[in-house]
């Protein structure tokens, strides 16, 4: 935020202009004098400004605090992977967001997929389907932003144990159900095989493709949250943490928090 004011910089311009229509034959030299000064006064005013609200800024960013940026429609929280992660760990944070990013989009697909099994008519359990998959798609897209994806955010920006362990946690969770979603239980609001194959007996090949794509989808959910696990596992020992360091972590904060509510 280390620029002019819009409605500072107008009035200064407007300043200007007015001295110097003022500075027409016959003005006096000491009237010229008192506006310049004045317009002098309200630039070093507007400069010590910004630099206040510059000092501002540094003294969060050092507190780690950062004003929200995303989501960029509507921020909520901060998050930029090459601002808070180191640079070695960078490549695979990304690598990692990216798979977030492909979860939500399997699960716009999936429930795209249960539309079509509704509208086609070929199990009785199309209305079942597409109502679980369009709760999913909402539940699940939060829920795995804040179970593993901003843990793991967290925890190599951190290098913090407790938040590798959480990711590790529900990240293996993600891939049970990424898996469950593949197989398409009627009714379980997935477009993954079984569902897949009664569509196909019954000739809906429309519905058909998009259930072959949110089973691809699903599977491939699967495999490569499986090969995202294995790498962020390999750092995690590599990296010395264990179990014991969350678990001292996990207690460090909730010492942390209960002092910080007494001292509320």
């Amino acid at each position: 935020m280390g620029y002019a004011l819009p409605s500072e910089q107008h009035s200064i311009a407007m300043a200007a202009a007015t001295s110097a229509t003022s500075a027409a034959p016959g003005a006096g030299a000491g009237d010229l004098r008192t506006r310049e000064d004045e317009l002098r006064r309200r630039e070093e005013a507007l400069l010590a400004r910004e630099s206040q609200v510059r000092e501002q800024e540094a003294a969060l960013r050092a507190h780690g605090l950062h004003p929200p940026n995303w989501p960029p429609f509507y921020p909520l929280i901060y998050h930029d992977i090459d601002t808070e992660v180191p640079a070695a760990s960078r490549p695979i944070v990304h690598k990692i967001f990216k798979y977030w990013s492909y979860t939500v989009g399997v699960l716009v697909v999936n429930m795209v997929a249960c539309l079509t099994i509704l509208a086609s008519h070929s199990t009785t359990t199309g209305g079942a389907d597409f109502g679980s998959s369009l709760i999913s798609t909402f539940t699940i897209t939060a829920l795995s932003f804040f179970a593993w994806y901003r843990p793991v955010y967290t925890a190599f920006s951190k290098d913090s144990s407790l938040f590798f362990y959480i990711f590790l946690l529900f990240e293996g969770l993600h891939i049970l159900y990424a898996a469950y979603m593949a197989v398409g239980l009627p009714g379980s609001g997935a477009g993954g095989m079984i569902n897949l194959l009664s569509v196909l007996t019954d000739g809906k090949y429309i519905s058909a493709a998009f259930c072959i794509a949110a089973t691809a989808g699903w599977m491939s959910d699967a495999l490569f949250g499986f090969w995202i696990w294995v790498e962020v596992n390999t750092h995690v020992k590599r990296g010395g943490h264990s179990l014991d360091s969350a678990r001292a972590q996990a207690v460090q904060m909730g010492v942390l928090g209960g002092v910080q509510a007494g001292a509320v």
